[in-house]
């Protein structure tokens, strides 16, 4: 129902707050991974809004936006190893690994391992081998569900608010490459579309 929610969701915040479109500075998203549908719907949605008003947007991957927020909580300056993990429904996982430290009071934060969908069982096994290899012994674990508990004993519970974006946004380093027009912004599906999968079996 994205399509039919977003849209009057939007018209009524703006209106309750007696501003429109044109005096929004900057247009903040996260971009996945997620839902095929819901991504593309939301995307479309602000990239329209920043190209008729020549904006720019703030844009993250969730699961970026999980690996700041779990070393916020942290309270640490010190670099930290840290391993997101979503729940992408039938016992699968997106995750990925950060590289997160702070450099002149800024966080900067870099992906070791590119964000990924598979089952939550070699997902596991792909990150423990990632780690070994890259002699990383401290690995945090942060996840948006209990459902893999039996996979992540000692993580964080825990999916930030988009609220955050805002003070991800404030504290970065790295913020350019987070910052995108309606031209070059794209969705981070990490696994294709249903349609996709379907025609590719076909073949």
């Amino acid at each position: 129902t994205h399509s039919e929610k977003l849209l009057p969701l939007i018209d009524d915040v703006l209106t309750k707050k007696n501003i429109t479109l044109d005096d929004i500075d900057m247009f903040f998203a996260i971009n996945g991974p997620g839902s095929f549908t819901g991504i593309r719907i939301g995307l479309a949605t602000i990239k329209a809004f920043a190209q008729v008003n020549t904006k720019k947007i703030f844009c993250v991957p969730s699961t970026d936006l999980m690996a700041y927020s779990m070393y916020k909580s942290l309270n640490t300056d010190t670099h930290q190893y840290i391993v997101p993990i979503i729940n992408a429904k039938n016992d699968r996982a997106y995750y990925g690994i950060y590289e997160i430290k702070t450099l002149n009071k800024k966080i900067n934060i870099e992906k070791i391992k590119e964000i990924n969908n598979d089952y939550i069982d070699l997902a596991k096994e792909d990150i423990e081998n990632l780690a070994e290899e890259n002699k990383i012994s401290n690995l945090k674990y942060i996840t948006d569900t209990s459902d893999f508990d039996t996979y992540i004993k000692d993580r964080l519970l825990l999916y930030p608010k988009p609220s955050m974006l805002i003070t991800l946004y404030e504290d970065l380093l790295n913020k350019d490459k987070y910052i995108f027009d309606a031209y070059t912004l794209n969705g981070y599906y990490a696994r294709k579309s249903q349609a996709e999968r379907l025609k590719n079996e076909l073949k």
